[in-house]
Formats: structure tokens, sequence, C-alpha cells
């Protein structure tokens, strides 16, 4: 949790300069493939290992219709239902496979760009997140690494614009955010938060980019869907 509030400090902080592009990578299933499992037992003691992003978004999806809860990460409100939710494999980088076609593309830091990992993962997360930038040869000390806790990734970009606004123009100095995502919930949240969103029109500038960038596995080969804005 730390090094979570140390990040978003710094980005609050940093000086108001334009941005042309703000590149922000999803981690799992995109960056790297890992073999971390979430292992469930529900109150009424039937139990559960979700194998992959699909099931466990799945299985989170029917529980939290099941229990009424309308939060987009349902995981702390079913842990307080008492739903036993395990998510240490998540604590680390397990068994990872590197996901290419995006590690070429993370490895390059264009001129006026800034770099993010925002991972849906705790906090906890981070330093293994680090660890394996590093392992795989990648300058980690150019990339930010968030966790949004459990809060969707829409509503972090949607913060990260209204955090930076430039005192001379009322808008944002983020020109361009640049997207790689696996999940289509993800993706649809982004589109609504940050593309369609008439709370950030005040704020976009006028040549305002939004590009996702969807990780698609088809047969064992990781490929790029483009989606504008």
């Amino acid at each position: 949790m730390k090094l979570l509030l140390e990040n978003w400090r710094k980005f609050i902080n940093e000086e108001y300069e334009p941005i042309t592009t703000l590149r922000i990578f999803d981690f799992d299933e995109t960056i790297a493939h890992t073999r971390s499992e979430t292992r469930v037992k529900a109150p009424d003691g039937s139990e559960a290992t979700l194998r992959d992003q699909k099931e466990f978004e799945e299985y989170m999806n029917a529980a939290a219709a099941k229990e009424g809860v309308e939060a987009f990460d349902a995981v702390d409100a079913l842990m307080e239902l008492g739903y036993q939710i395990d998510l240490s494999d998540f604590s680390i980088v397990k068994d990872p496979d590197e996901i290419t076609v995006i590690t070429d593309i993370l490895r390059n830091f264009p001129e006026n760009s800034k770099t993010y990992i925002m991972t849906a993962r705790r906090g906890n997360s981070i330093s293994a997140i680090i660890d394996y930038l590093d392992e795989i040869g990648i300058d980690a000390g150019e990339i930010r690494v968030i966790a949004t806790q459990g809060d969707s990734k829409g509503d972090v970009m949607a913060t990260m614009m209204a955090q930076k606004i430039m005192k001379d123009t009322g808008k944002s100095n983020i020109n361009k955010i640049e997207y790689y995502e696996d999940s289509q919930k993800n993706i649809d949240d982004v589109l609504l938060k940050v593309c369609n969103s008439e709370q950030l029109m005040d704020i976009k500038p006028s040549d305002f980019e939004l590009v996702i960038y969807k990780v698609a596995n088809i047969g064992g080969e990781y490929k790029l869907e483009k989606i504008a804005c």
C-alpha cells in the first residue's frame, strides 16, 4: 500500500508539462501469462478454483449478482459477506511466460511519454511486478506501477486526467492515452468513463485521443486488436 500511495503522490506532484502520450499497460495476460489461481469458499461451503481471468470474472459476476453487490470489483464486498477468497497467488508473479508482442512495445519509451502498469491486483503485488520487469530486462525505473485496489481502471484514468489540469487552459495536460488490456470488461469500462464521459468533456484537450489495444490470445498466439475512441 505504501508503494501504491507513493506512486500516486509522485504522479500528482509532477510538473504540469504537456504529455504527448500516457501509456498504460495491464499486467496479467497482457505483459505476462502466469499460472496464478484464485481459490474461493462461499458461505454455503461450496468451493471453486478459478484458473484464469475469464473464470474469475464469471464467478465474481455471478456471486455479486446473487448477493446484490454492485461494485465494479466485488472481491472486498463478497469477503465482507463471508466469502473466503484466496488471492495469494497474485502477490507474486507465478511461473510467468513473457508476452513479447507487448513487452517489445513496453521496452521502448517514446519522448514526451509516461508509462504506467495498472493492475487490478492488490498493492502487495507491486514489488513482485517490478522485480519481474527487471528479470526480463525492462528498465523498471522508467515505469510506475499502480494497483487499482478494487477501483475500476476507467475511474482511475479519469482521476488521472482530472488531477493534471493546466492553469492557463483549464484543460488536462494528458493529450493521448494508449491502453493495452486483455479484459473486455475493463476495456468497456474505460470506453465509458474516459472516451464517452460527459464529466471529462470540459477538461479534455481538443486533440485528445484514447487508443486501446486489446490483447487477444488466439490459439496460443497473442495479437493486438486496435479500438479507437
